[in-house]
């Protein structure tokens, strides 16, 4: 199948990102043979020395948000707590300081982490997609309140699965750490969304998801809601993103019904990694506007992006800032998409 694809180098022009593929450096990869629904619940005591485990709130900073188990024994469904070990914090000023070159503030700003359940073993892979829902449902709580609360942050939300994806603690949890300025990544890539925009007179997401849907070729998932690609200019292999189907620049708009069907959706594409790539680390993210009222940003769309950490930057990319995927994201989808 390798010898299908040829070398080549592609542009994502609202991420700005220059990818360059070589198919023949990887292979098809091996399934797994169980498939995600068969996995086990992992259920299990609390784990020693985890302190996201129930019975373990001493060593907890404190508890600032919970999703109470409704009908259930658990003592909670999610749980939101500081980040004991937090980089910014909320009551220090932001005042610039100059020194010729160098520039220095005090770092201000919000972290929290979203433990996902009172499970040590369980994974997003392990929940029903009521408790998938759960944690978007916690996603979204936190989110709103910070937004509303701090209108100077900027909230993100993202998801480290497996050591070298970051995770220092195995018990399952995502994070959000809100700024007080724009991370420049974002920023970049909305100064090029906006200028795409100008181009064509549409939103450019809106474009892309209509190409994706037609060339079908790099689709892993689609409904009537959310539509769910390996990006043209995949920076890692089987990278995806899932995005709504409908012009929506701001995550924080997701409704109730919506909200259900993202958990469903994020489980099957997550089991598709779990099930066709045995379990990789990967991180995910919320792609969003960084202004919370979003009726001036129609060049916007928000999304989820999910990036498994199945290859390692060299020196090349750490010298140049440019990509090299082993891989070609047609081959992936269809892999994801299990086309054998």
């Amino acid at each position: 199948m390798a010898s299908a694809y040829t070398p080549e180098t592609r542009r994502d022009r609202i991420t700005n990102q220059w990818v360059a593929f070589a198919p023949s450096r990887s292979g098809r990869p091996k399934h797994t043979t169980a498939e995600p629904d068969a996995t086990p619940g992992h259920e299990s005591p609390p784990v020693e020395g985890c302190p996201f485990c129930p019975g373990h709130e001493e060593m907890l900073p404190s508890i600032r948000w919970e999703l109470d188990a409704a009908d259930s024994p658990l003592p909670w469904q999610t749980r939101v707590v500081p980040n004991k070990y937090s980089a910014l914090s909320p009551d220090r000023p932001a005042q610039d300081q100059t020194c010729g070159l160098y520039q220095s503030r005090a770092s201000r700003g919000r972290q929290e982490v979203i433990i996902e359940t009172p499970h040590h073993y369980q994974s997003l892979t392990d929940l029903s997609v009521p408790q998938v829902d759960a944690v978007l449902q916690t996603y979204l709580e936190r989110y709103r309140t910070i937004r509303r609360r701090d209108t100077d942050l900027i909230p993100v939300l993202f998801r480290n699965h497996g050591a070298s994806a970051g995770a220092s603690i195995a018990h399952p949890h995502s994070q959000l750490i809100a700024p007080d300025f724009p991370p420049p990544l974002i920023q970049r890539e909305e100064d090029a969304a906006r200028a795409r925009y100008d181009e064509l007179g549409r939103c450019p997401y809106c474009v892309m998801i209509e190409e994706e849907l037609t060339a079908e070729a790099r689709l892993v998932r689609t409904d009537e809601d959310f539509v769910v690609f390996v990006p043209y200019a995949a920076e890692v292999p089987y990278e995806m993103w899932i995005l709504p189907r409908t012009h929506a620049p701001e995550f924080g708009r997701l409704t109730a019904p919506k909200r259900e069907v993202l958990a469903r959706t994020l489980r099957d594409v997550l089991g598709r990694l779990w099930a066709r790539l045995d379990d990789p680390d990967y991180n995910f993210f919320v792609r969003t506007a960084l202004d919370y009222d979003p009726d001036e940003a129609p060049h916007l769309h928000w999304s989820l992006r999910i990036r498994p950490r199945t290859t390692v930057q060299a020196g090349y990319e750490q010298a140049t800032g440019l990509r090299i995927n082993p891989s070609i994201p047609e081959r992936d989808a269809a892999v994801l998409r299990d086309d054998t």
